[in-house]
């Protein structure tokens, strides 16, 4: 495969719903008004930029049962396999979120409705003490913040629909829909919708300390509310949206005691023009078929949208696409918005497989060339491009050599590699079963300037032999020894360089039989 340069780098709802990018009815939000020109590429990220990626959680997307209700080919599918318990699918979202060096994962929240009957697990936002939880239990509670995102056309309109008549969808097309955002608490009010079932309950689920925050405030971004307000044009709504984020703010302050950073689609602005500083505090223009990436400044906050690729097609069966073109497009957003001054930088979806927009390590040979891709080339553009200390999972390898036919373990991916549950500190999984000529490769993984050192964890009940290879040149072979079956951390090796760089990484076993949980690479201070 070519060598990328230096810098190169929703959930769709099953029914009406985009998510924020999950869904194929991405408005148009016409011409910008202020088109600026693509920048040429930065010389280096600016620290000050928060980069993070939406996620959405529903439980077809935690099981692996994706339907395809469109006959749209899903090729970014994950390369986790289906786990075994609800766990370890947060375990492994939290690990690749940690790897990817971002700042923060927002989670797309769509509410719920106290009715049990009518329960609807598709951004259940009681189920966000999973994620704390699996940031704690694998070791990355310091990684990275938790933000919320509100996909407005099902947490404030769908959700609603279902519980009022019993239908989650939109209701436009049968001609007795009515939105109504002057009843915000009378019979069929809409406020509870938004507040009560949904953003509340989010904000209950996460501790304050893990919660991405802005100038100190905890961060809100709402998706379009263009899909479920009709008829269009600002003289319909004028006002009425302000008077529903005052009061989301209001709410916030006195639940909470804190004033919330919100950030909105720019449809709010385009629909009611008084939904402006300091009602909100910032808007994004997200993205279309024809605008895959936008930056947005207002009142001195620019913010930043930005989609890897999209293949699906929209409910009339026309295709909406956007060529991945193996990371180009995603290299091209990211640099863009960070020359345009983002200070955030929002970018879907990380598990978004119904519109092969996903972020996470993939199985997808169409549009990438490797499965980590996608994970390091956002590194790339966040404060951590070259950590001083990058954590490296064995059974997340990009490619493998594997001596025997199957995987022993059958667990965490497909294919021939032995993988099985770890008994390590902070769990997850390891590479078992290896043997003489065996190895593991990662692509492109960074490397500071001077020395860094690879430190392995592993485990045997003999000794053993091993040697990285990086950049297509071996390293001194590592004498292991046995370890009982106890993990153990070595230095396994030291590479130099007079620049920072990144290189292919290849773990080759030399001899033995050893169960490898990860390695670290340790950059000399």
């Amino acid at each position: 495969m070519k060598k990328l340069t230096k810098y190169s780098l929703l959930l769709m709802s099953f029914l009406f719903i985009a998510c924020s990018g999950d869904d194929n009815n991405i408005p148009d939000p016409g011409p910008d008004p202020d088109p600026k020109p693509d920048p040429e590429i930065p010389v280096e990220p600016p620290h000050e930029c928060l980069v993070g990626s939406l996620f959405g959680f529903d439980k077809s997307v935690r099981t692996a049962d994706i339907k395809d209700t469109e006959n749209t080919t899903f090729y970014n599918l994950s390369l986790f396999t289906p786990p075994n318990t609800e766990d370890e699918w947060w375990d492994n979202l939290v690990e690749e979120f940690a790897y990817s060096g971002m700042d923060y994962a927002m989670a797309n929240c769509r509410g719920i409705l106290p009715d049990p009957k009518k329960y609807t697990d598709h951004g259940d936002p009681t189920r966000l003490p999973s994620l704390i939880e699996a940031m704690e239990r694998r070791g990355v509670a310091d990684k990275f913040k938790v933000a919320i995102f509100d996909d407005c056309p099902a947490s404030w309109a769908a959700a609603r629909n279902l519980d009022l008549y019993d239908k989650y969808a939109s209701l436009i097309e049968s001609g007795k829909y009515d939105y109504p955002l002057d009843n915000l608490d009378g019979e069929g009010g809409v406020y509870k919708y938004i507040w009560d079932y949904n953003l509340k309950i989010a904000f209950q689920k996460v501790p304050d300390k893990y919660l991405l925050k802005y100038d100190g405030r905890p961060v809100i971004f709402f998706w379009s509310v263009n899909n479920f307000l009709n008829p269009a044009g600002q003289d319909n709504y004028s006002g009425k949206l302000s008077v529903i984020l005052k009061r989301i703010r209001a709410d916030f302050k006195k639940e909470f005691g804190a004033d919330p950073f919100l950030v909105v689609d720019r449809s709010f602005y385009d629909r009611d023009r008084t939904v402006y500083y300091p009602v909100v505090d910032g808007i994004n223009d997200w993205f279309t078929m024809n605008q895959p990436y936008s930056a947005r400044t207002h009142n001195d906050l620019t913010v930043g949208v930005a989609v890897p690729g999209f293949s699906t097609n929209d409910k009339q069966g026309n295709k909406m696409f956007l060529d991945a073109d193996h990371g180009k497009l995603l290299d091209k957003a990211l640099s863009s918005l960070i020359k345009q001054k983002s200070q955030i930088i929002l970018i879907e979806g990380f598990t978004d497989v119904r519109e092969n927009a996903a972020l996470w390590r993939s199985t997808d040979t169409k549009f990438y060339d490797y499965p980590n891709q996608r994970i390091n080339m956002v590194r790339r553009y966040t404060k951590n491009a070259y950590p001083a200390n990058l954590k490296v999972e064995a059974e997340g390898c990009d490619y493998y050599k594997d001596n025997t036919a199957g995987n022993s373990g059958n667990l965490f991916r497909k294919g021939d590699l032995d993988v099985k549950k770890c008994t390590d500190t902070y769990g997850g999984w390891c590479v078992t079963h290896t043997s003489d000529g065996e190895w593991l490769q990662w692509k492109e993984l960074p490397f500071r300037a001077k020395a860094s050192t690879f430190k392995l964890r592993y485990a045997s009940a003999a000794a053993a032999k091993v040697c990285f290879n990086v950049g297509g040149k071996d390293c001194a072979e590592i004498q292991l020894p046995s370890t009982n079956n106890e993990w153990k951390t070595v230095d396994a090796g030291t590479v130099t360089f007079d620049a920072k760089g990144e290189y292919d990484v290849t773990l080759k076993i030399v001899s033995g039989n050893i169960d490898i949980n990860y390695f670290n690479i340790v950059a000399a201070e």
